[in-house]
């Protein structure tokens, strides 16, 4: 238990250490991207506004959001222009402030343009942009490596501190882990004892009460006190009785697993219940497929199957129907109890397997309910079996609960 909620403990701090982390990183790189993408428009749109010469551009206005433009600033630009008639022919190239493409290289891009038709946009490496000149059209064209290269570097620079922080983290989060969850582990540890002896003492009461009320019975003869009492104890013999298979499933003990055939299992247990059903006129259909065998405790899968037949007599309504399967579904084994039910007691069928939690609100007794403790003990031994049981309505009128393995 100790390793499980400690587990648990640094899954679920590290999982919201991480996406923190994955957060601040986008963040930091979204906004760092805009901002570039800022500067870099604002220099050629300063590029557009003088045709491409130094001595008419404007530095008065500063951009919004980037940083302010001077003469420097632009002369370190690297750009080039291509000035081509209505017609699509190339008139004239100025590669003077680039040395990293050559006359060929600017025609060929600005031909991409040209058949492209948009008056701006991207092209390799380039941001361009077009202007109507007089009869002629200028295409700007401006080398954005360096701000792809810049915006690379704080993306690196970001991730690898995230990871720094993130291992730092992780490694004070297991060291913490043990002091977190002391409390926790204490208080679970005294419920556990808690449950485990009152349900070793309780049982010798119990069984002095039974037999007691068997010895009167057989002198005074059978009455309605002697039924009720009977009943009671037989309740609570249950109710511990499931209580210390949880308990001692909440020590994730592994169980001690063979062969078994558990076909032969579920229909060794068939006997009693379709005689029940038959006394409260309830169809009883089954489906067992012969020779089924799995590793597993034969004991736990007796009672986890006893749980749910159990729970389906009781709770299924007079004429109703229950049905039962057991069959192979290709790797797995697949168990499936299906009854009739009253759906409007609990629209989550999953709320079924809370500790103490019945459809009744009331708590009341009828047709000798139980005390909400039978799925959750089922559902425990299931995955404690390596096997997972869900509940599920398949109509309006029907509750059905799968166990996979």
């Amino acid at each position: 238990m100790t390793k499980t909620l400690k587990r648990r403990f640094i899954i679920f701090t590290m999982t919201a250490v991480t996406c923190l982390l994955v957060f601040i990183v986008l963040a930091i790189n979204s906004l760092n991207w805009m901002m570039l993408e800022r500067e870099s428009d604002t220099v050629l749109e300063t590029l557009v506004d003088a045709d491409g010469a130094f001595n008419k551009m404007d530095f008065d206005r500063p951009p919004p959001f980037s940083r302010p433009l001077d003469m420097d600033r632009m002369r370190a630009s690297r750009f080039f222009i291509v000035r081509s008639d209505m017609s699509g022919n190339i008139v004239d190239v100025n590669i003077d402030q680039i040395s990293a493409i050559d006359h060929e290289t600017a025609k060929s891009y600005a031909l991409e343009v040209l058949k492209a038709d948009d008056t701006s946009g991207r092209v390799h490496e380039y941001k361009y942009a077009v202007k109507e000149l007089g009869p002629n059209n200028l295409t700007f064209f401006m080398d954005t490596s360096e701000q792809s290269e810049n915006f690379r570097m704080v993306l690196f620079a970001s991730s690898a501190i995230a990871v720094l922080c993130w291992v730092i983290l992780l490694i004070i989060v297991i060291l913490l882990s043990g002091k977190v969850i002391r409390p926790v582990l204490v208080g679970m540890e005294k419920q556990k004892q808690f449950i485990t002896n009152a349900g070793h003492e309780m049982k010798t009461p119990l069984a002095i009460i039974q037999s007691n009320n068997d010895t009167m019975a057989l002198i005074h003869g059978e009455n309605k006190y002697n039924v009720h009492i009977r009943n009671q104890t037989k309740r609570l013999n249950v109710l511990m009785s499931n209580l210390l298979t949880l308990a001692k499933l909440d020590e994730e003990i592994p169980l001690p697993t063979e062969t078994v055939n558990i076909s032969d299992v579920a229909s060794e247990l068939l006997p009693t219940y379709m005689e029940d059903a038959q006394a409260r006129k309830l169809r009883f259909t089954v489906q067992i497929e012969p020779d089924v065998v799995i590793q597993t405790n034969k004991d736990s899968f007796r009672q986890m199957l006893t749980v749910l037949l159990d729970n389906a007599i009781k709770y299924t309504p007079d004429g109703g129907s229950v049905r039962l399967s057991l069959t192979r579904d290709g790797g797995h084994i697949q168990i499936i109890e299906e009854n009739t039910c009253d759906p409007s007691l609990e629209p989550d069928p999953e709320r079924l397997f809370e500790r103490f939690y019945r459809g009744d609100a009331a708590r009341t007794q009828k047709k000798e309910s139980g005390y909400g403790i039978g799925l959750s003990a089922a559902r425990a031994i299931c995955e404690n079996l390596g096997g997972k049981l869900i509940a599920e309505y398949s109509s309006a009128d029907s509750i059905r609960f799968t166990a996979r393995f």
